[in-house]
């Protein structure tokens, strides 16, 4: 198993515990492969091994106009992650910041207060903190892309 399949089963093994949804979609994306043309193909490495399948096979070859899917490779599964880990950041601090820039450009609190007050399950969100932990979480997120050592 090379490095960058051992960071991949790491990191998916982590996402599975904490993010089940993204971690099913992640390996959902990664099952299909990615799309090449015919000319693509001829480039990459897998080409021989699947002219080889295909021979035996007795399919045809793959016209100029058609495409199929080959498998990522370590490298490319962990770019998957790396972008997916870098929208949700950057999709959660925009978000958060969104929403309180407009409660302070109409003279609201930065606190939302949820529940029933009689029923004494009131909770709350402190919109400034969410801000926060979210641009706190985006900054750790774009400071493990500064490493290659996921």
């Amino acid at each position: 198993m090379r490095l960058s399949d051992d960071a991949y089963d790491r990191v998916m093994t982590l996402f599975r515990e904490a993010m089940p949804q993204l971690a099913d979609q992640l390996d959902e994306q990664v099952r299909r492969g990615r799309p090449v043309s015919e000319a693509e193909l001829r480039q990459e490495a897998v080409h021989q091994e699947r002219t080889f399948r295909l021979a035996t096979s007795r399919f045809s070859p793959l016209g100029k106009g058609d495409a199929t899917a080959v498998p990522y490779s370590g490298e490319q599964r962990l770019e998957i992650v790396r972008e997916a880990l870098l929208t949700l950041a950057e999709a959660m601090y925009a978000t958060r910041k969104a929403v309180l820039d407009t409660a302070y450009e109409n003279g609201m609190e930065p606190e939302a207060w949820f529940g029933d007050p009689e029923l004494e399950s009131l909770w709350h969100v402190d919109l400034r903190a969410e801000t926060d932990e979210a641009e706190a979480a985006l900054g750790r997120v774009r400071f493990l892309f500064e490493g290659d050592d996921l």
